[in-house]
Order: C-alpha cells, then structure tokens, then sequence
C-alpha cells in the first residue's frame, strides 16, 4: 500500500472517530441529557426531611395530656471517623446506653447510620458542643405524656416514625400527625449529609404540623378514677377492674380505666395487657345488671308495670336447667319493682319467658348488644349476643338475668344510658372538639365525625319507671353502699360467674362483681360504670363495687358542680 493509500485510510479512521464521538456527545447531551442532570443533582444535593410537629391533645379543661417538644436525631457517617472507640466512648457518656453497642455501629463500612431518635434537646446540645467529627444532628420532635399513667390506655403512644400505634393516637393519627416538610441543599466536597456550602442552592418545602385535639376526659376525674380503681382492687385482692365515667346525655366519657395502669412515656417495657383498654375491648358476661334492660323491656311493651305482682317458686326450671336464687328463700309473691330491688333470678326468668325469645333478642339488640358502641377509638369489642337460632332450650332462662350474653363495660354503660336519658341511647365518644386553624376551619372539615346521634331504645315513660325501679335499689335494695349523701341515686348491682373459654361452663369460686348507675335519677348528668374482676375478698357487687361507685360518684358531681337536682352550678 502506497503512502497516499495509508494517510488516506488514517484520516478516514479519524474521520469515524470524531463521528462517533460526535454521535456519543448528541446523545449525551440531548437524548440523555435529562437523565444526566438528575444524576448530577443528587449527587450534588442532599433532601432533608423537615419534621412536622404532632398535634398537643388536651383534656376537656385545656389541660395537656399528650404534647411534642423539640428534639433532635443523632446519627454518624463511620467512614469519617478515625478515633472509633473515643468516639463510641463520648456518645455513650451523652446519650447513656452501652458503649459497645455505638462501637458497632461506628465500625460499620457506611457513611449514614442512626445513633439514637428523639434525644432530649439539652442532652443533644451538649454532645453538639464536643464537634465530634462525623456525628450530625437532625431536628426533630419527641411525644411527651406529661401526667404518665394518667388515661395512658386512652391516649396510646407514637411509634419512631411519627405514627400513633394504639388508642387515641391511632385513632386520630391523620389530625394529629401533619405532613413533614422537606430541604434540599448542595453537599460540601466530602459529600457530608447535611452540610450544606455557602450560597449552595437550596429549596425548602415548609412542614405542615398536625392539628391539636380536644378530648371529653377530664383530667382530675381520670385520676381520681385510676387511683381509687387501684385501691379497691388491691382491697378485695381481685384479678383486676375497670372504670367508666360518662354523661349519660351526650355520651361523653369523663374517665375511663382498667388496671394493670402504664405509662405511654415508656411503652416499650410495658404488657399488652396494661395497653389494652379493658373497658372498650374486652367482653365479660354482665350478670344482674342485665336486669335493669329486661325490666325496661317488659314495661316499654305493656307487659307489666312496676306494681305487677308475681308468684315466685324458690327455683325456677327452663329447659335442662334449676335455676336458683343467689340466696335461698321460701315462695313469696313479688311486685316487678321487688325483683329488681332484690335482684332475683326467678322473677326475671319469668319476664324473659314473658317477652318470649323474639322479644328478649329484639329489646336486647335495640340496647345495641351485640353490636360495637361506635366510640371512636380503636379495637372496640362488640360482646356476644347469639341469634335466637343458637339459643338452647335453657337460653330464655339465663339470658335475661346476664348469662349466655357477654358486654363490654362501655356497651353496658350505653345501654343504661338509654333508661337514664330517657328513653333515648347516645353514642360514647372521647372527641370533644377541634380547635380551628382559622376562621372557616371545623373538625368536620378535617374528615372526623363531630356529632353523636341519639337512638331511641324505650319510651320516656318506660324509662322514668325503671328509673324509679332503680332508686329503690339503693334504698330498699342490694345497692345501699351505693348511696350519694345528698342526691336520689339510680342504679343496679351484678355478680356474675366467670365463663370458660369456648362455652365450656363457668370457673369455680370465680365472679366479677360490677354496679352501674346514675344521679341525680330526676335529672342524670352522670353515669358510673364499675367492674371488680374475680374478687379474693368478697365478691358481691353490692360489696365490692358499689362502694366504689358511691366514692367516684360523689367526687363527680362536686368536681363538675353538679347540683342534687341535676343542675350544673358552675
């Protein structure tokens, strides 16, 4: 090949180098121009979230039961560090903990690892102070329960990612929870998260922080509630017990507890049985309290009257079963107020068999048995009611006096509510408001119920007989120990057997004592509703909870100011 030849087929090969370069640069620079930029940018910036802060939750008085206050967020960058254990040494003495368990973390071959969430801002800004190189600081908040224990099975808690995990945080986590902002700043040279280089371009998407809520609790009521529960329990050294405080109106729930108590500051060293609101979740048959619901039933449809009078055996037989008094008497003729007053088993057996199968099932589910209550808060149980269906031959026997039937506290507190409020049943509920944000803004607008609807289970003349029925428990009675100096108090004693699982029959020697009631009976304002569980020393309701419920009764309507005739003084 001749020289010419060569030069030329040289130049040809650089003619196709600078083509394809040429091609290389076009595509780079239009077709993949875009995707290139992108790469860049994130290389060069860094997004920092910005948190919002949770919504305060206050009490019925503006009290505050659950607030955030400004935190900060440790983490390290192991690959900028180089005096490791003096390091995991500083942020142990800072933060507390095990100096081993940082050390870990600093050997690891990474350049972003979490040290510790949500430090308090005093203990954060002293190690801030020590410069430690590769350890950053990210501003954050921490959820505080300022009174501890106090409504913790109410209230809940938050997770490390912000989100409400039980109760009233879960509940209303979309409120309270707000949407996180959001920072996008250029990297130093060493590629640091976090640290930004003079006039670096930067963007900023504010947060929107959460919205604060106010619940129908009331904070002294709670207390007194949780601490005089704990006592009684302690006293007849019982399995455990339960509290509901409510307006038997409106369906707002001043106080509601069940032991074991914990503190949603600590909640990860705490039991799912002390998480779990005993009170909403958990069902337990309700026993002579029932009666108060079967009474109202047969009156509410013209059966009887308060006056009727009835032949009633020492026992009774339904079916396969004797069905006994819980104490032993001879034949006597009752009026329907008397078996009430006496709490006797024969006469309700005689006016459930009186309302028939249908009836009773039909006046049960009108008192919402069998069906949740609708409170907003999560996890609520709905009791056990079978369908007429599943009843046995003995079931219209047993289910009028509270066997074969399982409520929740809160669903029974409902469905006395009904008599109490005459005639008319409302929905429990711990919302009370949501304070607007500005003029046109409601709780309504942020996507939550704000009215609670009344249900019509008996007419206002049913309910003011049994109302009057009820008095007379506590006056001539088994509820004398439930007495109120000074108000006309309405009300029911109950003990019942503890069921085995499964319907295998009833535990041995094992009861829950209960009262619920009302006052002042002319003019209800409030409901208490008491449930002592598998009680060691005495285990009557009329011993074990009626006291308690004459204590946090009192302690009520003077802390509300609520006069013996039933007007609020205040």
């Amino acid at each position: 090949m001749g020289g010419n030849a060569r030069h030329l087929l040289l130049l040809c090969l650089f003619c196709l180098c600078f083509l394809g370069i040429g091609i290389r640069l076009v595509w780079i620079q239009t077709v993949k121009a875009a995707e290139y930029s992108e790469k860049a940018t994130n290389q060069r910036l860094v997004k920092v979230e910005t948190p919002a802060r949770r919504g305060t939750i206050y009490d019925r008085e503006g009290e505050p039961l659950a607030i955030s206050v400004e935190a900060k967020t440790v983490f390290v960058a192991p690959n900028q560090i180089s005096d490791k254990q003096g390091t995991a040494r500083a942020l142990a003495e800072a933060l507390g903990g095990n100096e081993e368990q940082y050390l870990e973390k600093l050997q690891k071959n990474s350049g972003f690892e979490y040290v510790a969430r949500r430090v308090d801002a005093d203990r954060a800004a002293a190690l801030e102070e020590l410069g430690l190189v590769g350890v950053g600081f990210e501003s954050d908040y921490r959820r505080v329960y300022p009174s501890g224990d106090l409504a913790g099975e109410v209230l809940g808690f938050v997770g490390v990612d912000r989100k409400g995990l039980a109760g009233i945080e879960l509940y209303y986590d979309e409120v309270l929870r707000g949407t996180p902002g959001f920072m996008w700043s250029e990297r130093d040279p060493r590629g640091r998260k976090g640290q930004s280089i003079p006039s670096g371009v930067q963007k900023e998407k504010m947060p929107v922080h959460g919205r604060d809520i106010i619940l129908t609790i009331d904070k002294d009521i709670q207390y007194e509630a949780q601490l005089q529960l704990a006592e009684t329990v302690k006293k007849h050294k019982a399995k455990g017990g339960s509290v509901v405080i409510m307006n038997p109106k409106t369906g707002e729930v001043y106080a509601i507890a069940s032991t074991p108590f914990f503190d949603p500051n600590d909640y990860s060293k705490t039991t799912d049985d002390a998480i779990r609101n005993k009170a909403i979740s958990d069902a337990y048959e309700p026993g002579s309290t029932m009666k108060t619901l079967t009474a109202a039933a047969v009156i509410d449809k013209g059966l009887f009257t308060p006056s009727s009078v009835f032949r009633l055996p020492p026992t009774i037989k339904v079916g396969d079963r004797t069905i006994h008094e819980a104490h032993g008497r001879k034949a006597v003729d009752w009026t329907l107020t008397k078996i009430v007053t006496n709490s006797s088993n024969v006469g309700t057996v005689k006016l459930g068999i009186a309302l028939g199968v249908e009836g009773l099932y039909q006046a049960l589910t009108g008192f919402g048995l069998g069906e949740k209550t609708g409170i907003d808060f999560p996890g609520e149980a709905k009791g056990w009611l079978p369908s007429p269906d599943q009843w046995s031959q003995s079931s219209i026997g047993n289910i009028p006096f509270g066997q074969g039937v399982s409520v929740t506290p809160l669903q029974l507190s409902r469905a006395v509510s009904g008599v109490a409020n005459k005639g008319e049943m409302p929905m429990p509920h711990f919302l009370a408001d949501i304070p607007s944000d500005n003029d046109s803004d409601t709780g309504a607008e942020a996507g939550v119920r704000t009215e609670w609807p009344l249900t019509r289970v008996v007419s206002a003349e049913t309910a003011e007989q049994v109302t009057q029925i009820l008095t007379e428990v506590i006056t001539e009675g088994t509820g004398s120990d439930a007495a109120v100096p000074g108000y006309v108090v309405a009300g029911k004693t109950g003990t019942a057997q503890v069921a085995l699982p499964k319907g295998r029959g009833y535990a041995e020697g094992k009861y829950v004592g209960s009262f619920i009631g009302y006052l002042p009976a002319e003019d209800p304002q409030v409901l208490v509703c008491v449930t002592i569980d598998e009680p060691s020393a005495g285990y009557y309701g009329g011993v074990v909870a009626a006291p308690l419920f004459s204590s946090l009764s009192r302690y009520t309507v003077e802390h509300l100011e609520i006069a013996p005739g039933g007007k609020i003084t205040n």
